[in-house]
């Protein structure tokens, strides 16, 4: 199990731990091509592609985040992000976030999941569409350009009731050479007690051929997010319970959840935007 390996690479991971990043690795399956379909895996500074965790009860596929890496505070975070790579996308074709179902939570008094408790959140601030931005910015007075604005502006937010604000928001926009990378920021409430959340996602384009969506939209994936306020150990405990036995490469997972919690332990990377 991930816990017990902890112990083994603690001593020759610490010194990689502050290097550590990782992103949602987009990608599609026929190239930039009508038809294909948006495609999830892990990026980052471990070779994990292809060996994401799958939780037991939904078969999405997970990844982990931290809310204390940020020098915003310890309820906010900007990872993971989103990352093409070369010819995924054609130049200035966008990719958008959609939110999905409602907010779990793990509780360290009773190590299980559950629904989030009322008033617990997490907010995924996605763009602001350019129409809304410009409209507020050329006529700050006028309110509905101000109300259209501050829907954007106020995110994407999970609860255990399900999405609050803009259910899907612009994650980027590919360049020239069909890539993106681009990091959104995530925030826990401050009443939320601490403990393990976890959210649903999928990404999808608004890009069009012949007025058809061009992409097939991604499968849905979770991202378990560790809270200030628990242990790295009671993480791992909150992560096993999702992927169970069903753990590939339990080794090199165990490596990337301690050294990200080790980022959070000694310091910032980022500041919010």
């Amino acid at each position: 199990m991930i816990k017990t390996m902890l112990a083994t690479v603690l001593l020759g991971y610490a010194s990689l731990a502050q290097a550590v990043h990782y992103d949602v690795r987009l990608g599609t399956s026929n190239g930039a091509m009508a038809g294909s379909k948006i495609t999830i895996d892990f990026y980052g500074d471990y070779d994990l592609a292809g060996k994401l965790p799958v939780d037991t009860k939904s078969g999405y596929k997970i990844f982990p985040g931290y809310f204390d890496d940020l020098e915003g505070g310890p309820r906010l975070t900007d990872d993971p992000g989103f990352q093409s790579f070369s010819n995924t996308f054609l130049y200035g074709e966008e990719v958008h976030f959609r939110a999905l179902g409602s907010l779990s939570y793990w509780n360290p008094a009773t190590s299980s999941w559950g629904e989030a408790s009322a008033g617990s959140s997490v907010t995924l601030y996605g763009g602001i569409p350019v129409d809304a931005w410009l409209n507020y910015m050329l006529n700050p007075g006028n309110a509905t350009y101000a109300a259209q604005y501050n829907y954007y502006a106020g995110g994407t937010v999970y609860t255990a009731d399900g999405i609050g604000g803009p259910e899907t928001a612009l994650i980027d926009g590919a360049s020239q050479n069909g890539t993106f990378h681009s990091h959104l920021d995530w925030k826990l409430s401050d009443s939320a007690p601490a403990g393990a959340y976890m959210l649903t996602l999928q990404v999808w384009s608004p890009a069009l051929v012949n007025g058809e969506q061009k992409y097939v939209d991604s499968d849905p994936f979770h991202v378990v997010f560790k809270s200030a306020g628990i242990s790295q150990a009671q993480f791992d405990q909150a992560f096993e319970q999702r992927i169970a036995a069903a753990v590939p490469e339990a080794d090199a997972w165990a490596m990337l959840l301690l050294g990200l919690g080790v980022i959070g332990t000694y310091g910032s990377r980022r500041r919010l935007r």
